[in-house]
């Protein structure tokens, strides 16, 4: 089983060069006169978009949350799939691996993007899932034991998470699988490495080789 995120990680959400993320997290806070620091936001990537919405704005988080997703919404169509990624996943079902997408995207931004890049329908991935959906955010491992529950993967050591955050890569060692951090989103390797990866790489293009490498595949 592999368990893939998606923005920053498979999903390229940079738009006029902007991550959409970031940019639609400071927008909307400041639109309610909420100050928020980059920073600050660069390090809640990888959680439940409403969960930070929630600890940072305040009494307006509602108002917030609502401006967020239609920001979100109203980008899919410009979001593209990550360099690599489509030939990942085909090299990983060919091996019979499970291949899922997870995100911190509610399900109503979650569903429309996967549907918008067709990677289920071209066969390329075979579910995705979300923290709205598992009820808790990362680090808690949640998405990815319920994954493994779906698959019917019970051993933590054939299991793969690859993040570009810091909370996805907690969120793989708190599973126990091994936990690959690709340097494609907007945290640097310092910061990835602080969290304890077992491997980390330049994006998912390398992970078939790498993973082949270790007899992993």
């Amino acid at each position: 089983l592999a368990v893939f995120d998606m923005a920053g990680t498979t999903v390229d959400d940079r738009i006029n060069g902007l991550p959409l993320v970031l940019k639609s997290y400071h927008d909307a806070f400041r639109s309610h006169g909420v100050e928020v620091p980059m920073m600050v936001l660069n390090a809640q990537r990888g959680r439940d978009k409403r969960t930070v919405i929630s600890e940072l704005g305040g009494d307006k988080a509602d108002d917030i949350y609502a401006d967020f997703v239609s920001s979100l919404k109203e980008n899919i169509s410009e979001i593209r799939e990550m360099e690599g990624a489509p030939e990942t996943f085909r090299k990983l079902k060919s091996k019979e691996v499970s291949v899922v997408v997870s995100t911190g995207f509610p399900v109503d931004v979650a569903e429309p993007l996967v549907d918008h890049l067709g990677w289920i329908s071209d066969g390329l991935v075979d579910s995705w899932t979300c923290s709205e959906l598992v009820g808790t955010s990362r680090p808690d491992p949640a998405m990815i034991l319920d994954s493994m529950k779906r698959y019917t993967v019970d051993d933590p050591g054939i299991v793969i998470k690859v993040d570009d955050t810091m909370k996805g890569i907690e969120e793989g060692r708190n599973a126990g699988v091994y936990t690959i951090a690709v340097l494609t989103g907007t945290q640097s390797i310092q910061q990835l490495d602080g969290s304890g990866p077992d491997m980390i790489l330049r994006s998912v293009k390398e992970i078939p080789d790498h993973l082949e490498k270790k007899r992993m595949l």
